[in-house]
C-alpha cells in the first residue's frame, strides 16, 4: 500500500507541475491501476491542485491522464470530487443585504465555480455521439441550455438543511444583521435567542418560525409592525446526487443545494446513444418521485419536470424503448424516441411536421419483423392510429415536378400564364379566363401544343374566328398549352438608319408616314457642321431588272429641307447628313525647343508653310541650332503592325522576343508618326525653297540645341559621343570608340546627318572615300551577317533610316 501511495504520490505531482513536453515523459510511468484516492489528505491535494492551476494545466487535462495510466473510473470520481471540495472550500466573506431579487456575491461566486469545475471536467469529446438523436445537440456541444440560473431569488420551497447559511436582516425600532449557519444538527443560534431548529423547513417556514420567536423575546416591536424581519438564503450547502443507467457519465456529483433535474443531465453529459429521453426517473428515498420527459422542454419550453434536487437523490436513464428514425421531405430528419401511447401524427409533431415539397398521400414504413424487413405503405387515413415500433423507418418522398390539371396559355391575351383545368373546359373558356385576346391577336390559326398517352408531343391547330364567333368547341385536355399569334409576329420589323452629322446615329423604329424631318427632330437634329440642304435618301429597289448589265440597285435622291421639302421614309431607307462644304476645324501646330515664345500656333490658312508660323515665335535663342529642325507628323503608316516586325526581324536578324524588351525596336514599329528633318535656316531664307514645307494639323517642331558632338553607334568596342573635329574622317571618331569589332560590316558604315540623309563608305578598286562628317551627325557601323545582305527594300530602308535618324537626335539633345 505504501509503494502504491508513494507512485501516486509521484505521479500526481508530475502531473499537476508537466508542460506539454512533461506530460510526454509522464505517459512513461507505471501503472496506476491499483491507486486509492482516500489514502491522501485534503492538504495534499490542496497543494497538488494549487501546483495545477499555477503551471496552466485544467483539471480536463488531469483526468484525461490519469485515466491513460489505468486509474479506475470510481478512483477518477473520487479524485474529482475530492478537488470539487477542495476548490469551493474558502475563507468567509462578508455578507451583503441582499432582497429577493438578488443572489449575494458568495452565493453566486462559489456556485458558478463549482458547477464550472464540473462541466470543464467531463471530457465529452471522448465520447461517441449519434447526432442524429433528437435532443442530442444539447449535451453534444457547449450549451448553456441547462446551465443553472444564478440570478434567482431563492425558491420558496427551497429546504434547509446543515451548512446552510441564512442572512437575517432586523430593520425598523430595531436594527441588526445576523449571518446564521445551520449546524449538524440542523440547529442555528441567534445570541439572546438561542437555538431554532430550521432542518428540513422551506424559507417560507423557517422565517415564520424565526419571526415569532424574535418577537417572543427580544423583538417585541414585531408585533405592532415597528420592526420588520427579512430572511434571505446566503452561502448554500453542497449536496450529492447521483446519476446512474444509460448516461454517458454515470456517477456520484457534489453539486449546490440549488442545482436542478436538468442541471445535473447536463453535468454528467446526458443520455448515451442508447439511453431514454423520455423516461428519466428521479429516485428519492427510494419511491420514483418524478419520471422526466425531456421531449415537453425540447419542444414546448416546459420545465414541470426540471426539479430541485435534494442530499441523496438519484437519477435514473433507462434504456429507451421505441426509438424511430424518420427521413425524407420534413423539417428536422433524425431518430425519435415514441412512447406506448403514441402514434405518427405524433412523431409529425416531434419531427417539425412535412416540408412544402412533401408528397403526404403515402409514407414508406420500413419495418423489423419475426425473421425479416417488411414495408408497410402508410396512407393518410391512418396518421393517427398507426403506433410506431422500435426501429421503424419513416420515409417521406417528394412531389412529383407536375401537375394534374395544369394547362396554360401564351401570347395575344391580356392575362397569359398557368390555368386550371377544369371538367368540359373548352379553348374559349380559357381565352375568357385569360381577359380574352389582345387587339393584335392573329384570329385565324391558334396552336395547340398537347402530349399523347405516351408522353410523345403533338400538335392541334384551331381557328379562333370559329373558336370566338361561331361557338365552335375545341376541348382541353391535361398539360394543353395554347399560342395566341400576333400579328406582328408574322412581318418583319421594319427600321430607317441615320448617319452622317447627327447628334445621334443609327437604326430607328419605322413608322407609316414618317417624314426625314420627324426623324431628324426626333434625334435631336443635326451638328453644327451638318448640312441640312444636302440631306441624301438611299432607298431599296424592290423590282430591279437584274437582266440589265448596268442595272439601278439602290434609288439616291437629295433633300433640302431649308426649302421646304420633306420626304416620307420607307422601311430601311439610309439617310445620309453631310459636312458643310466650308466648314472645318481649327488646327494648330506645337513649337517647342530653343525659340522664344514656345507653344501652340494656329494655322491660319490651309497652305501655312513653316516660314508662315516662324514669323510669329518671336526669334531664337543664342543656342539654337537652325540648320536642322525636326517635325513629327502623325500619320496612318502604310505599313501593318506585323508587316513592320517581320521587316525588322528580317533585316536586323533578331526575334520578336527581343522586339517586346527593346524598347528603341518596340517604339519604332508601333509608332503612329513619321519624323521630317528640314533646314530651318533655308526655309526662312528661302521660303520658294523645298525646305519651307506645308504644315499639317498636329505637327511638332523642335528646335534642338545647337552642339559639338559625333555619336558613334553599332559594331564598336565603345560606342560614344565624340567631340566634333572639322579636320579629320570618319576613322578618327571609329578610333576613339575602339575601332571596329570582329563582326563590324565596315564598307556599309554609313554616316547620319541631323537633316536625316545617309552616306555610306565608298570604295573604287583599293581606294575608300569616307563621308564628310559635320556636328550632330551620328556614325553607324552595321553588323556582317549573311542574312543582313539580302535585297532591302526602299521602304525597309526608308523605315530604318527614320528610326536611326530620330534615336540620334534624341540621344543628343538628352546628352546636352
Amino acid at each position: 500500500m505504501q509503494i502504491i501511495r508513494l507512485g501516486l504520490f509521484i505521479f500526481i505531482s508530475i502531473l499537476l507541475s508537466a508542460t506539454q513536453c512533461q506530460a510526454q515523459t509522464l505517459l512513461d510511468f507505471g501503472d496506476m491501476s491499483s491507486a486509492k484516492i482516500d489514502s491522501y489528505s485534503d492538504d495534499e491535494l490542496r497543494a497538488f491542485y494549487v501546483k495545477a492551476i499555477e503551471s496552466g494545466l485544467t483539471e480536463a487535462q488531469l483526468y484525461k491522464l490519469a485515466t491513460e495510466k489505468g486509474l479506475s473510473d470510481a478512483e477518477l470520481i473520487k479524485l474529482r470530487n475530492r478537488l470539487q471540495n477542495i476548490a469551493t472550500v474558502k475563507k468567509s466573506t462578508s455578507i451583503k443585504t441582499t432582497d429577493d431579487n438578488q443572489l449575494t456575491d458568495t452565493r453566486k461566486t462559489d456556485f458558478q465555480h463549482e458547477y464550472d469545475t464540473i462541466k470543464k471536467s467531463l471530457p465529452y469529446q471522448s465520447f461517441e455521439n449519434d447526432t442524429e438523436i433528437f435532443g442530442s445537440e444539447l449535451f453534444t456541444t457547449n450549451s448553456t441550455a441547462f446551465e443553472p440560473n444564478l440570478r434567482i431569488p431563492t425558491p420558496a420551497g427551497y429546504i434547509l438543511g446543515p451548512d446552510d447559511e441564512i442572512l437575517l436582516n432586523v430593520y425598523g425600532v430595531s436594527e441588526k444583521s445576523y449571518n446564521l449557519k445551520v449546524n449538524e444538527e440542523g440547529f442555528v443560534y441567534i445570541q439572546n435567542v438561542g437555538p431554532i431548529y430550521v432542518n428540513g423547513l422551506s424559507m417560507d417556514q423557517a422565517s415564520e418560525k424565526i419571526k415569532a420567536k424574535l418577537a417572543s423575546t427580544i423583538y417585541r416591536a414585531i408585533n405592532s409592525g415597528q420592526t420588520k424581519v427579512q430572511l434571505t438564503l446566503g452561502k448554500i450547502r453542497s449536496i450529492r446526487v447521483t446519476v446512474i443507467g444509460e448516461a454517458k457519465k454515470p456517477g456520484t456529483f457534489t453539486v449546490s443545494s440549488l442545482t436542478t433535474l436538468y442541471n445535473v443531465l447536463y453535468l454528467c453529459g446526458g443520455p448515451s446513444n442508447k439511453g431514454s429521453y423520455r423516461e428519466i426517473q428521479l429516485i428519492r428515498g427510494n419511491e420514483i418521485k418524478r419520471t422526466a420527459d425531456l421531449y415537453s422542454f425540447l419542444l414546448k419550453g416546459n420545465q414541470k419536470d426540471n426539479l430541485l434536487l435534494q442530499e441523496g437523490d438519484i437519477i435514473r436513464i433507462p434504456y429507451s424503448k421505441n426509438r424511430v428514425s424518420i427521413k425524407g421531405e420534413v423539417n428536422r430528419k433524425g431518430k425519435f424516441e415514441m412512447l406506448d401511447k403514441e402514434n405518427f401524427s405524433d412523431l409529425l409533431e416531434f419531427c417539425g411536421g412535412f416540408t412544402d415539397n412533401a408528397y403526404r398521400g403515402i409514407v414508406s414504413v420500413e419495418r423489423i419483423a419475426e425473421k425479416e424487413r417488411t414495408m408497410i405503405d402508410l396512407t393518410a387515413d391512418h396518421f393517427k392510429d398507426f403506433k410506431a415500433k422500435g426501429s421503424d423507418v419513416y420515409t417521406i418522398g417528394k412531389l412529383l415536378d407536375r401537375f394534374e390539371n395544369r394547362i396554360t396559355i401564351s401570347g395575344s391575351v391580356f392575362r397569359p400564364g398557368p390555368y386550371q383545368l377544369t371538367s368540359g373546359m373548352t379553348v374559349k373558356n380559357l381565352i375568357e379566363k385569360a381577359g380574352g385576346i389582345t387587339e393584335d391577336a392573329y384570329t385565324s390559326r391558334a396552336t395547340i401544343f398537347r402530349s399523347n398517352i405516351d408522353k410523345t408531343p403533338t400538335t392541334l391547330s384551331v381557328s379562333l374566328d370559329s373558336v370566338l364567333r361561331f361557338n365552335q368547341n375545341v376541348y382541353l385536355l391535361k398539360d394543353d398549352s395554347i399560342a395566341i399569334h400576333s400579328i406582328f409576329d408574322f412581318k418583319e420589323k421594319y427600321t430607317v438608319r441615320v448617319e452622317g452629322q447627327v447628334k445621334k446615329g443609327g437604326d430607328f423604329k419605322w413608322r407609316e408616314n414618317l417624314t426625314v424631318r420627324d426623324l431628324l427632330m426626333s434625334i435631336g437634329g443635326l451638328t453644327d457642321f451638318g448640312d441640312s440642304t444636302n440631306i441624301e435618301i438611299s432607298r431599296r429597289i424592290k423590282n430591279a431588272d437584274v437582266r440589265k448589265v448596268n442595272h439601278e440597285q439602290t434609288e439616291v435622291f437629295v433633300v433640302d429641307l431649308t426649302a421646304g421639302k420633306d420626304v416620307s421614309l420607307q422601311p430601311y431607307d439610309i439617310v445620309l447628313v453631310k459636312n458643310l462644304p466650308g466648314y472645318s476645324y481649327q488646327r494648330k501646330v506645337l513649337i517647342q525647343g530653343e525659340i522664344l515664345s514656345p507653344g501652340q500656333y494656329s494655322l491660319s490658312k490651309s497652305g501655312d508653310r513653316v516660314s508662315d508660323v516662324f514669323k510669329r515665335v518671336g526669334g531664337f535663342k543664342a543656342a539654337a541650332d537652325t540648320s536642322a529642325v525636326t517635325i513629327r507628323r502623325y500619320v496612318r503608316s502604310e505599313l501593318s503592325t506585323e508587316e513592320r516586325e517581320r521587316i525588322f526581324k528580317r533585316v536586323l536578324n533578331v526575334n520578336l522576343d527581343t522586339i517586346t524588351t527593346d524598347d528603341r525596336l518596340k517604339g519604332e514599329i508601333y509608332k503612329t508618326y513619321v519624323m521630317i528633318s528640314i533646314d530651318l535656316s533655308q526655309a526662312l531664307k528661302h521660303p520658294e525653297s523645298p525646305e519651307n514645307l506645308i504644315l499639317e494639323d498636329g505637327d511638332v517642331i523642335t528646335i534642338n540645341r545647337n552642339n559639338n558632338l559625333v555619336k558613334v553607334s553599332g559594331e564598336v568596342y565603345f560606342p560614344t559621343l565624340v567631340p566634333y573635329d572639322g579636320n579629320v574622317n570618319l576613322r578618327y571618331y571609329i578610333k576613339r570608340s575602339g575601332n571596329y569589332t570582329g563582326r563590324a560590316r565596315k564598307i556599309r558604315t554609313m554616316v547620319i546627318y541631323p537633316d536625316g540623309r545617309v552616306k555610306t563608305v565608298k570604295r573604287f578598286l583599293f581606294f575608300k572615300s569616307y563621308p564628310k562628317i559635320t556636328p550632330r551627325s551620328e556614325i553607324f557601323v552595321p553588323e556582317r551577317i549573311a542574312k543582313n545582305k539580302g535585297k532591302i527594300s526602299t521602304g525597309e530602308w526608308a523605315l530604318i533610316v527614320s528610326a536611326l535618324g530620330i534615336v540620334a537626335n534624341v540621344i543628343i539633345t538628352s546628352r546636352n
